[in-house]
């Protein structure tokens, strides 16, 4: 989608059980102001016991802030929140807030609204800090709403209320032609090969079973047995297929 309209590279917010909705709009490092301030006072540098000249040097904006932040000018972002289902389940509940607003406030940049008006703050993406977006009196209200993608491997339900807000596409497992591009495409393979064949109908098979396997087992496999400076001989062969396309959840 980002390709198609010409937009900004792809935000990636991977999600996991110590997921907040705070570390996805910002960080602030306090730690490192308190040493910069004593360290200037140690130095007989002029230091006060709030020091706010250099905030945004701090603070840095997590990828769904970048993606509410740089939307700010007009064109969107696309972020993708992988594998939701993994949250803590309050998460879900608050990222709602945060979508139906478009804006959220830095707590740190409200308290200096009067003395700073604007922070400019480096962005999730930017290498090595250089990009820094403006942040006036410590809101971020986006005018052009960013393209979020949520994906799940569905461990776990999530809100009927998240849900509803969601339009959801539930991808269908390949069929057997489907796996045969997808090799390609991954592998460069110009054609499937008769042992490529073999693996994928072994494939099709446990999945059509019931079996919990997924798509990169089939990548792997195909990518070790066929590529012709490796040559392997039974038994190993085989004990090494079976590795590889071993059930996900088996004991």
């Amino acid at each position: 989608v980002a390709w198609e309209l010409q937009l900004r590279p792809v935000l990636v917010w991977p999600i996991n059980s110590r997921s907040t909705l705070s570390e996805g709009l910002y960080s602030y490092d306090a730690l490192a102001r308190l040493r910069d301030a004593q360290s200037a006072q140690l130095l007989g540098q002029r230091a006060t016991a709030e020091p706010t000249e250099d905030i945004g040097n701090y603070l840095r904006l997590g990828p769904l802030g970048t993606a509410l932040a740089t939307s700010q000018r007009g064109s969107p972002r696309v972020l993708i929140i992988d594998e939701i289902d993994k949250s803590d389940i309050d998460l879900a509940n608050d990222l709602l807030h945060a979508f139906e607003e478009g804006s959220f406030a830095i707590p740190e940049l409200l308290r200096l609204a009067e003395q700073q008006p604007e922070v400019r703050i480096p962005v999730w993406d930017s290498k090595e800090s250089a990009e820094r977006v403006p942040i006036t009196r410590g809101r971020v209200s986006c005018t052009a709403f960013p393209l979020v993608i949520l994906t799940s491997n569905g461990e776990r339900e999530l809100p009927p209320a998240f849900l509803r807000r969601c339009l959801r596409l539930t991808i269908a497992l390949p069929t057997e032609e489907r796996l045969r591009q997808i090799l390609k495409a991954h592998l460069g393979l110009q054609a499937i090969s008769e042992e490529a064949e073999l693996l994928i109908k072994r494939f099709g098979e446990d999945w059509n079973s019931g079996k919990t396997v997924a798509t990169d087992q089939l990548l792997n496999a195909v990518f070790l047995l066929t590529r012709g400076s490796i040559t392997i001989a039974e038994p190993e062969r085989s004990t090494l297929i079976d590795t590889i396309l071993r059930e996900l959840n088996a004991e």
